[in-house]
């Protein structure tokens, strides 16, 4: 999903660093905040960081893997989850000390 938003933005693909580590979590940190600016809490940023992830890994592995049979798709997901599992981190990382920064926790009363 991302790596498709990417080549369309860019007209080329990225480095895999790049992709993982500064673009997918600029575009999924910006949700992620976006959500828990809506929903007033906190907690959200972990939840959407997780369900993006996991959709995207598994439009990733639907598409790679799709005519090897059930059992390859789960044990692909699995992988692909804990491969980006530093990059998801990072992502919750940055995004939660953003929406417990003082000015945004007091200006947009996020619990």
């Amino acid at each position: 999903m991302f790596k498709d938003m990417a080549f369309y933005i860019f007209g080329k693909p990225l480095d895999s660093f790049v992709q993982l580590f500064i673009f997918e979590p600029f575009i999924i940190g910006i949700i992620a905040i976006a959500i828990a600016l809506l929903t007033k809490k906190s907690w959200t940023v972990f939840i959407t960081i997780i369900l993006i992830n996991l959709i995207d890994n598994f439009l990733v592995v639907n598409y790679q893997f799709s005519g090897e049979g059930f059992g390859t798709l789960i044990t692909q997901n699995i992988l692909f989850f804990f491969q980006k599992f530093f990059s998801m981190f990072y992502e919750i990382i940055v995004a939660y000390t953003i929406v417990k920064l003082p000015y945004v926790h007091s200006k947009f009363k996020i619990v």
